[in-house]
């Protein structure tokens, strides 16, 4: 097992992107098609309402998915870095302290969820016919949230460790079943929207099982020993700090789905908000490709950057961004050329098709351009520079976004929604390429300096 994570360090960079990358982007594509299978399921069986419904509960479902990237990429961070360092000590340390915070969220979100659930929907944007298909959807995804956060925490700290193929199986597992039982609750029980939920909710806890019993039989690198099963609040700091960035990042795509509706229910109606909830689980499908990049080449640049081998940490920026380039290229061309086709698998309404299309091509406009800034922040969050992360979190999510819905929709209403998307990505692209450039010089210089350091050592 040793060797998975020895050859971050080791094996030829093009080769290392694309080993450690693919698994995850198999893993995300297939997570993201249950996604876009809930909302066609819900979307036939229970109509345009329960698909505003699951729309309005996403900017909620949101947040625990960005409470458990905080935990899994700040783990997985140290861990990663500490492995380059040959610190054992610290590495099964971050997976016990990891571990013990996703307890502690899974306890605080499912109290949220069952005294919370209707407000936080109102909060949302919720109308008074979309309010129950949405309540009884959030309450059952928050009240079990623990193996789903569970999931991305062991996840991480699993591919951390160079074993990106294990790390996926629970990912896969819980999609696939997830698109199984979604059918039997919705249309063989009707259990509507709260069908939904519990076919996630079943599915995750399921998947996770593998990895937890992979790591309890002590078959990982890094050991899970039930004395590091504590919070070190130093470990916490760290963790919490580099993790951060991942949760802004979803914090504030939640927020601006949360403005977003409320936008959409001013200048159009529950159609809108139905399309914003189809169009936004088409566009997360295609980013998930650059985020399994991220994920595989996060442990590449923690592992080198803890030893000292900053020429690959280089080398993997340059892969890994050609790679996230080529499979963003894929999705923004079908979304330009077919959005009718895609738009037609939730719906039969035309109001929602038409209007769909054409939210559809603006968003997926510059879809590439959303590929350097996940790199990037990728890359501060594993070498440890959690503020440049949380920049670039903030930049795209809450800095920009949220004006340019204000301005664009106050001028164009509905399709200046729309526009404001590839108006966020081109500006975030402009302002983050200056910070990469930079990092890139400042990884040169350490470079040299590590060489002339070690011919002294060697003198």
């Amino acid at each position: 097992m040793k060797n998975t994570a020895q050859a971050l360090g080791h094996e030829p960079i093009r080769k290392l992107v694309v080993r450690m990358s693919t698994p995850s982007i198999i893993a995300l594509l297939v997570h993201a098609l249950y996604n876009v299978v809930d909302a066609i399921f819900v979307g036939r069986g229970v109509g345009t309402l329960g698909i505003a419904g699951i729309g309005v509960a996403f900017p909620t479902f949101l947040l625990m998915i960005g409470l458990g990237q905080l935990v899994s990429v700040g783990s997985a961070s140290v861990l990663s870095r500490a492995l380059g360092r040959g610190d054992m000590k610290t590495a099964e340390e971050s997976m016990g302290t990891g571990i013990c915070l996703v307890a502690v969220a899974g306890i605080a979100l499912a109290i949220i969820g069952i005294l919370f659930g209707t407000q936080l929907m109102k909060f949302s944007g919720a109308t008074s016919e979309v309010l129950p298909y949405a309540v009884s959807y959030i309450t059952i995804i928050l009240g079990g949230s623990f193996p789903f956060l569970l999931s991305f925490a062991l996840s991480g700290l699993v591919r951390a460790q160079g074993d990106a193929l294990r790390a996926t199986v629970p990912i896969l597992v819980a999609a696939l079943l997830n698109i199984a039982l979604d059918p039997l609750f919705i249309f063989g029980f009707h259990m509507g929207t709260a069908g939904a939920a519990w076919a996630t909710i079943l599915a995750q806890g399921i998947g996770v099982s593998y990895l937890a019993w992979h790591i309890l039989r002590g078959r990982s690198v890094v050991r899970f020993h039930l004395r590091n099963l504590r919070l070190r609040a130093h470990l916490v700091r760290e963790i919490v700090s580099i993790g951060t960035s991942s949760f802004i990042r979803t914090f504030s795509s939640s927020a601006a789905t949360v403005v977003i509706n409320r936008v959409l229910g001013i200048h159009g109606g529950d159609v809108d908000i139905a399309v914003y909830s189809v169009v936004n689980r088409l566009m997360s499908f295609a980013r998930m490709p650059i985020f399994g990049v991220v994920d595989g080449v996060q442990p590449i640049f923690g592992f080198n950057y803890g030893a000292r081998q900053t020429d690959r940490v280089q080398s993997t920026i340059w892969h890994g961004l050609a790679f996230a380039g080529l499979l963003s290229g894929f999705f923004w061309i079908v979304f330009l050329v077919f959005p009718r086709a895609f738009l037609g698998l939730f719906s039969t309404d035309v109001a929602l098709i038409t209007r769909g299309s054409t939210a559809l091509r603006w968003i997926a406009l510059v879809i590439p351009l959303f590929a350097v800034q996940a790199i990037v922040g990728g890359l501060y969050q594993a070498i440890g520079r959690a503020s440049h992360a949380l920049v670039i979190s903030l930049l795209r999510g809450i800095i920009l976004i949220i004006p340019c819905v204000f301005i664009l929709s106050h001028f164009f209403g509905t399709t200046g929604v729309w526009v404001a998307f590839s108006v966020t990505d081109v500006l975030s692209a402009l302002i983050v390429l200056p910070m990469l450039l930079s990092e890139l010089r400042r990884l040169r210089r350490l470079g040299i300096a590590y060489q002339a350091e070690a011919a002294g050592i060697a003198d």
